[in-house]
């Protein structure tokens, strides 16, 4: 099943892993599942790209030991998840390790990471993760979710957001105004109010 390439919703995954043939064979799953994804194999990289706020979702090795990463360095995964942490708390982040001598599954959820898949996973049970966090994300955008989850105090607030949003889709209050079903001094009006972003 392929993502809705049509849908303006925009979701990038970060995927690090320091292994150059299994990253690349999982990017190129993710892609042909109609993701757009993003590759590193560092963690100064990933940490890069985080902090750009460029990136929906972050699959990650817990264990890169390749790239930038000491003896005294058991995990730079703990790094990178640390810096999502840091940057959004809310960006969901599922790490992956194949290591048998460790807890990571323990220590990566303790340190707050959203899931752990065993390496090497099923890219379909993977895939299935990424959609219900795309659309957990998506959810999370619209007016009336955020109006449920009391982000938005008050349906007003909700009916400019919504407005908002379709002039923002369709380009222009002109061109809104009718599919609203309001007219372009109220449109206009809503723009124009102190919520506006």
């Amino acid at each position: 099943m392929k993502a809705d390439t049509d849908n303006p919703f925009e979701f990038t995954v970060l995927v690090v892993d320091d292994d150059d043939k299994y990253r690349t064979h999982v990017a190129e799953y993710l892609r042909d599942e109609g993701f757009q994804i993003v590759e590193s194999n560092s963690s100064a990289d990933a940490c890069a790209l985080i902090r750009k706020r460029t990136v929906s979702l972050v699959v990650l090795d817990w264990d890169l030991h390749k790239v930038d990463s000491g003896p005294e360095d058991s995990s730079t995964g703990l790094k990178i998840l640390q810096t999502c942490r840091e940057v959004d708390a809310l960006l969901p982040v599922v790490v992956m390790s194949g290591e048998p001598l460790l807890d990571v599954q323990t220590d990566s959820l303790m340190a707050a990471a959203d899931c752990f898949l065993r390496k090497p996973s099923s890219l379909p049970v993977l895939t299935f993760h990424l959609r219900h966090w795309m659309d957990r994300l998506k959810a999370e955008k619209t007016p009336f979710t955020q109006l449920a989850a009391g982000v938005i105090e008050t349906a007003d607030a909700v009916n400019r957001a919504y407005t908002r949003a379709v002039v923002e889709k369709v380009g222009s209050a002109l061109k809104a105004a009718p599919k609203l079903g309001l007219s372009r001094q109220t449109v206009a009006s809503y723009l124009a109010s102190p919520g506006s972003s």
